[in-house]
């Protein structure tokens, strides 16, 4: 009879202790509700709420209102991302998220070694494959003079200029010649003394005078192959000096620096 009593005041006193520690244990992974008292432990919740804060993710705000704990985890949660980025901007094979939550592989194509390349060629003659020339991507948002896309640098390219009848316009079928300084080619005279910079960027669009080294890469790219009347030296915006500036075969990949005041001929870039 005694053992049985002593047996049952150890049950008792280890069913309180194993309830003590049950609420305790509570109390630290559930919120505080109501007037209930404070332990003074840190909820899980809390914790999360903690960690979000200092990573910078969600907002104490929202609607409905939830109070801040539950608006910082419910906005983290519901967060996506929102850049404007597009597979043709990320190289090839490369993952990312760019406005929702599903992965998305880049496309860009990255530079590789060219086993084919004709190191006896003329110019960029014999064929897209012994020249490692990529292809060029056609271009449909209503922009006037839009040419191809380079899809290893992005950029857009234009049709040549021609002067018509004193109008600068992008030509898929002939060019005019123009100097850099618009001060003697006739062309340049009969549409207002304009210069090769001017020719580009007065037609809007964000239409400019490409560079020296855009120019140079489009043709190891394959501007040959892929661009409309390429056979001839483009001026570039990229001056020598006060008096000089240069110029790229989109034919021959060669780049001289030229008097401003000679002849040459403009396709834009943006």
């Amino acid at each position: 009879m005694k053992l049985v009593i002593k047996l049952s005041i150890i049950t008792i006193f280890v069913l309180i202790i194993s309830t003590i520690g049950f609420f305790k244990l509570s109390n630290v992974l559930a919120e505080k509700v109501g007037d209930s008292p404070e332990s003074g432990a840190t909820s899980r919740i809390v914790a999360l709420y903690n960690e979000l804060t200092a990573l910078g993710f969600g907002s104490d705000t929202d609607a409905p209102d939830w109070g801040t704990i539950w608006n910082r985890i419910k906005t983290a949660a519901k967060w996506q991302p929102s850049g404007n980025v597009s597979e043709e901007d990320v190289r090839d094979g490369k993952t990312f998220y760019s406005d929702d939550r599903t992965q998305q592989t880049g496309n860009y194509p990255a530079p590789t070694n060219c086993s084919t390349q004709a190191w006896h060629d003329n110019a960029a003659l014999a064929n897209p494959t012994d020249n490692c020339s990529i292809t060029w991507e056609a271009v449909n948002d209503g922009v006037t003079g839009t040419d191809k896309k380079d899809p290893r640098t992005g950029l857009i390219w234009s049709y040549p200029l021609l002067n018509n009848s004193g109008t600068p316009v992008f030509s898929s079928s002939s060019l005019s010649s123009w100097d850099w300084d618009g001060t003697t080619d006739a062309d340049n005279i009969a549409v207002g003394n304009k210069t090769a910079i001017q020719l580009c960027s007065e037609r809007g669009n964000g239409w400019r005078l490409p560079t020296q080294k855009e120019l140079m890469q489009a043709y190891i790219d394959g501007s040959y192959f892929n661009l409309t009347l390429p056979n001839y030296y483009f001026w570039s915006a990229t001056e020598h000096s006060a008096t000089y500036a240069w110029s790229t075969s989109l034919l021959h990949g060669v780049t001289n620096s030229i008097t401003k005041s000679n002849s040459g001929y403009v396709r834009c870039v943006r």
